[in-house]
């Protein structure tokens, strides 16, 4: 007979597995598909010295299972050629918050963009606000589904945000989250973790990433100084050589001869006995 230790045991392992497999396939559930050829092509035409500017931090929210596929979302993100993409849960806050004041104190050509993800919207916004002291400005803020019953919506942007998009989702929450400072996009028929995948989510951010591309300044690399007045120089013909060269029977040239054959040698056909 199994006790009933064992018995619980057995079922916590199987539980256990279970949902860790199912966290590993969650992105299954809301795939991302590759962008489209119009989205990819507006975001190649961005020099490679502007997108590297432009460091893109997606805060997740309570979906430990990655059910929203809120890494698809940042696998999307890199694929549009955004390599200074950063993702995290919520515990990475702090670790969010040192790397943008690095960023921000090594690149001064840095444009930052947060996305948060359901109660990542909060943490977005109150990293933005923790980050203004300092000088941090956000050229970009997207919130998505933030109309959530966790924690209620800012009331206001931060005051180091340029833009933000608030992307929200329907179904039981879709009568409320708008906010008047706030580019509203509301995704009909959706619900709350099918926002980070949703096609008009994916359009909006890949919108969002090439305005703030474009306000990088494109830095063209120069010559050194003077190396463009360089010029080559004019080419001169070889004077053949003869060879001066004494052996050990010049003792019986004549003395005459001998100064003939340095003069020709030596430069300007001088004498190098003068």
């Amino acid at each position: 007979m199994v006790s009933q230790g064992t018995w619980r045991r057995a079922l916590a392992c199987k539980l256990l597995v279970f949902l860790l497999s199912a966290g590993a396939g969650c992105c299954y559930l809301h795939p991302i598909h590759a962008p489209q050829p119009e989205v990819l092509a507006a975001c190649q035409s961005l020099p490679r010295c502007c997108k590297d500017h432009v460091h893109i931090f997606l805060l997740n929210g309570l979906d430990p299972m990655n059910y929203g596929n809120l890494t698809g979302l940042r696998d999307y993100v890199q694929s549009l050629g955004f390599h200074q993409t950063y993702y995290g849960q919520i515990y990475h806050y702090w670790w969010f918050q040192s790397q943008i004041r690095r960023i921000h104190r090594e690149d001064p050509e840095a444009h930052f963009v947060l996305v948060g993800f359901s109660v990542g919207v909060n943490l977005a916004d109150f990293l933005a606000r923790s980050l203004k002291p300092e000088g941090v400005y956000f050229d970009a803020i997207v919130f998505l589904s933030g109309n959530h019953p966790l924690a209620p919506m800012p009331s206001e942007p931060p005051a180091n945000a340029g833009r933000v998009v608030n992307i929200l989702a329907d179904g039981l929450m879709g009568s409320w989250g708008e906010r008047d400072w706030a580019e509203d996009i509301r995704l009909a028929g959706s619900w709350h973790f099918d926002t980070p995948s949703h096609p008009e989510t994916l359009q909006a951010l890949a919108e969002v990433l090439d305005q703030v591309g474009e306000a990088v300044p494109e830095v063209i690399s120069e010559p050194p100084p003077g190396l463009a007045e360089f010029q080559e120089p004019t080419p001169r013909a070889v004077r053949p050589q003869v060879s001066a060269k004494r052996d050990e029977w010049d003792f019986l040239k004549p003395v005459s001869r001998e100064r003939e054959v340095k003069k020709a040698a030596s430069p300007g056909g001088k004498d190098s006995t003068e």
